[in-house]
């Protein structure tokens, strides 16, 4: 592959203050102002943000739409109508960063301002998409508009999925303004999409701690994702003797503590519970019911089979020991996703000519890339993260290697045959 040069002209102070302005505004749109960015999905703070990235589309001069799911689209028309689409997630978990999915949608508005700005009529049409519900924040699931756009949704999903209030995704939507009955026009005509490219911080240490600028995401893990409920017996706390209770707390400790051994034994996987629910959640009475989180990945599907399979046994083991019951549901669940090897060549070379340091990495966390990917030739263009901190306050990428992912991100574009 020859790489066209001197196709365009840009300023790198001129990016990087835009990027930097669109981000500390937009990191404005929060519930928890002060103790980081939380913008779930289908809420006040998440319609601020959709707004703020169409009006700053429209700017630019893309044709803006809002999908059925939630998803904010910027088009440019190019000489075909197959389209590339450079996309990635608006809504936060809870007390996070100004970063995480937002940055690549920021970085994909600056693409396609260069490219209009230097008189490129692109090859192939161009969206920029802020996709909704990626991170399963609210609703323990996630990738929502992702799977909307490749055709994994439909209304009992939709009615099944509740969040910590016992509000349905279905209820959410029509509060929101959506119908969820017309879920299914969110879906995208597959043949008509040429690829699919996503600029995301890496989340991690290994970019910056190898000192490189740019990561080719080579793989996304798979995940197993679920909600683990173990049942006790609500009893005072101070009158029920020791060896006289059903306490789920106590349960659920043990099962919470042989997770990680579990997980250590197995190379590149991890387990984490992240959430944990008890009830009544009082302080002088005995839990009558332990509800968590359990999160599995790794690149190898096999491996996340045999963890989560070790988990379930040794559930069965104490909960049968402390004469009670669990049970777990499964909210998400997908293979580990191999990237395009067409598209990261073009990276790379793009990068080579840049002479951009990077390297290839594995991608530890679940993007919008990992559904996609598996039905449309998809890459990933990592940037480094401050100190490897992501899901946090203190979550930061410095705005130069952003605006160094703008410029491999355009070259991208520029060179896709």
């Amino acid at each position: 592959m020859s790489l066209k040069k001197g196709i365009y002209s840009y300023n790198e102070e001129i990016i990087v203050s835009n990027i930097k302005k669109h981000l500390d505004n937009l990191k404005e749109f929060t519930s928890t102002k002060g103790y980081g960015v939380t913008r779930l999905p289908f809420t006040k703070e998440a319609k601020q943000a959709v707004s703020y990235l169409e009006n700053e589309m429209k700017k630019i001069g893309l044709k803006t739409r809002v999908d059925e799911s939630g998803a904010i689209i910027g088009r440019l028309e190019g000489k075909k109508e197959k389209t590339i689409i450079i996309g990635s997630h608006y809504d936060s978990v809870s007390y996070g960063g100004s970063f995480d999915g937002i940055a690549g949608i920021v970085c994909g508005m600056e693409v396609a301002k260069l490219i209009i700005e230097n008189n490129i009529y692109p090859e192939y049409s161009l969206e920029i998409i802020g996709t909704n519900d990626e991170e399963g924040a609210r609703f323990s699931s996630g990738f929502f508009s992702s799977k909307a756009m490749i055709g994994e949704l439909n209304i009992n999903l939709l009615k099944s999925l509740k969040d910590c209030n016992d509000i349905s995704i279905y209820d959410a939507m029509k509060d929101y303004g959506l119908n969820p009955e017309n879920i299914h026009y969110a879906q995208r005509d597959l043949n008509n999409i040429r690829s699919f490219l996503e600029i995301h911080i890496e989340q991690g240490p290994v970019l910056e701690n190898h000192r490189c600028s740019i990561g080719i995401v080579d793989t996304i893990v798979g995940m197993k994702r679920g909600i683990v409920t173990i049942k006790g017996r609500e009893d005072h706390a101070g009158t029920t003797p020791m060896d006289m209770r059903i306490d789920a707390v106590e349960i659920a400790s043990k099962v919470i503590c042989k997770i990680s051994d579990i997980a250590r034994k197995y190379k590149d996987a991890v387990a984490t519970v992240g959430y944990i629910e008890t009830m009544p959640n009082a302080i002088n009475t005995i839990a009558k019911e332990v509800k968590f989180s359990l999160d599995i990945r790794s690149t190898n599907s096999i491996v996340n089979k045999k963890i989560l399979s070790e988990i379930i046994e040794n559930l069965n083991e104490i909960t049968v020991k402390h004469n009670t019951i669990y049970t777990f549901d499964t909210t998400l669940q997908v293979e580990p996703v191999h990237m395009n090897k067409y598209i990261r060549s073009i990276i790379e070379e793009c990068c080579n000519k840049r002479k951009f340091s990077y390297e290839h990495i594995v991608s530890g966390a679940g993007h919008d890339s990992l559904p996609i990917g598996r039905v449309i030739d998809t890459g990933m263009i990592f940037v480094p993260s401050k100190g490897g901190r992501s899901h946090c306050k203190d979550e930061f990428t410095d705005y130069e290697y952003l605006m160094q992912a703008v410029i491999i991100a355009t070259d991208v574009i520029c060179n896709t045959d």
